[in-house]
């Protein structure tokens, strides 16, 4: 471990969420998949203390805690030899049963491991993404969190850092879900997209263009075990019809990721024409849901093509944009999938990975944010400096919040 270094300017880091586009389900059987960054990210806002106690602030999830640096020092690296172990030795501090208690575990062990010093500091999370909607929002929250703390105790190296972050936001996600397979946070470090298979390193691919889509959370909650499970009892029961349908998924993949890496004339209409192809593979495995199929028909009359991402039997689908298609377009689909009920978000897939804010607009990030607040907000919040800050970071519109990435 190291000593935490001096800081005394706030910074944000920021890390994207994820979207499978092809291949889910199929690559549980060694297929290939392809997923990418999604522009709904997690924002780390880091502020130096004055005091010896660390603060972690999760607004969206009602989580606001103080601790003793000294307390959290006592979870060493030589206690932690695995991520999971962390609950078992959390007995001497208090950690509340809760949507929070994963996300307070994960910032224990990694502050456990990285830090010695008794310097203290506030790390404040806001997330753009839906939880629990197949979007990522772990792993952009443990990739922000794992970058924040790096740069906070020195960790962080000038060349591969980018490695170091996963390696450390791989561990985040271990304390979360015991045996992740490592693409989310991948995916959300890197950014791009990514070709996958399982057992296999995932492989950057060669493409600049990120794409334009619409992600509709369709709000009807699903058991990604039990989703899987009855592929695989479909499987069991037909496995020569069910094989070839995981081959042909496999195939889209394949396809897609040619395209990505090959671009040339009409690229896009291919494009559009696997995303329906693999929808309708995943559909006869039984993974779709009547929410998603109306989604599907509802951008299919503005010749959109959507595809469930990730588990499916609900959670979110993805629709990609055509390049030529108005705002007017797009804002009228979007007004007719809220008149259905969903929740609609416009944003771009293959984008930025982890990023650093210092400034915005040439001005420091906490003033910015106590600027952007208004009047009667901004003359409510404490006088200390960077309680102001806080405070306004956890009261900026999710709208403004976006604008903290670079």
């Amino acid at each position: 471990m190291v000593a935490i270094p001096h800081t005394t300017e706030a910074f944000v880091v920021s890390a994207p969420g994820k979207a499978i586009l092809f291949g889910e389900h199929a690559v549980v059987y060694g297929k290939t998949a392809v997923a990418g960054s999604l522009d709904m990210r997690a924002y780390a806002l880091v502020t130096p203390r004055s005091d010896e106690h660390v603060r972690l602030v999760l607004p969206d999830i009602g989580v606001d805690e103080l601790f003793d640096t000294n307390t959290l020092s006592r979870l060493t690296p030589n206690m932690l030899e695995h991520p999971g172990m962390v609950e078992q030795l959390m007995g001497h501090i208090s950690v509340p049963n809760g949507p929070g208690r994963l996300a307070i575990l994960t910032f224990a062990y990694l502050f456990g491991s990285l830090f010695v010093d008794n310097c203290g500091f506030t790390v404040s999370v806001r997330s753009l993404l839906p939880v629990g909607a197949g979007l990522g929002s772990s792993a952009a929250y443990n990739v922000a969190l794992a970058a924040a703390l790096l740069r906070l105790s020195g960790r962080l190296p000038a060349k591969n850092a980018s490695d170091v972050i996963n390696e450390w936001a791989f561990a985040g996600e271990q304390v979360a879900h015991g045996t992740p397979s490592g693409i989310d946070n991948a995916v959300s470090t890197r950014g791009g997209f990514l070709e996958y298979t399982k057992g296999s390193e995932a492989r950057n691919l060669c493409t600049t263009n990120a794409l334009r889509v619409l992600v509709t959370n369709t709000s009807v909650p699903r058991s990604t075990r039990e989703l899987v499970a009855g592929v695989r009892n479909a499987r069991d029961q037909h496995p020569t019809v069910v094989n070839l349908v995981l081959d042909a998924i496999h195939e889209t993949a394949v396809s897609a990721v040619s395209l990505f890496e090959n671009s040339s004339d009409g690229v896009e209409q291919r494009l559009q024409d696997l995303v329906r192809m693999n929808h309708g593979l995943l559909a006869t495995l039984g993974v779709s849901h009547a929410a998603l199929e109306r989604i599907r028909e509802i951008t299919a009359h503005h010749n959109m093509a959507s595809k469930l991402t990730g588990a499916g039997g609900g959670g979110c689908a993805l629709t990609l944009v055509p390049s030529d298609a108005s705002d007017e377009t797009v804002e009228q689909v979007q007004c007719e999938l809220r008149d259905a009920g969903f929740e609609c978000y416009s944003t771009v897939v293959g984008g930025k990975g982890v990023a650093f804010t210092e400034s915005v607009a040439a001005e420091s990030v906490d003033k910015w944010i106590v600027r952007m607040l208004p009047l009667e907000q901004n003359d409510a919040v404490p006088a200390d400096p960077f309680a102001a800050v806080i405070a306004g970071f956890v009261a900026l519109p999710a709208s403004v919040v976006a604008k903290l990435a670079p």
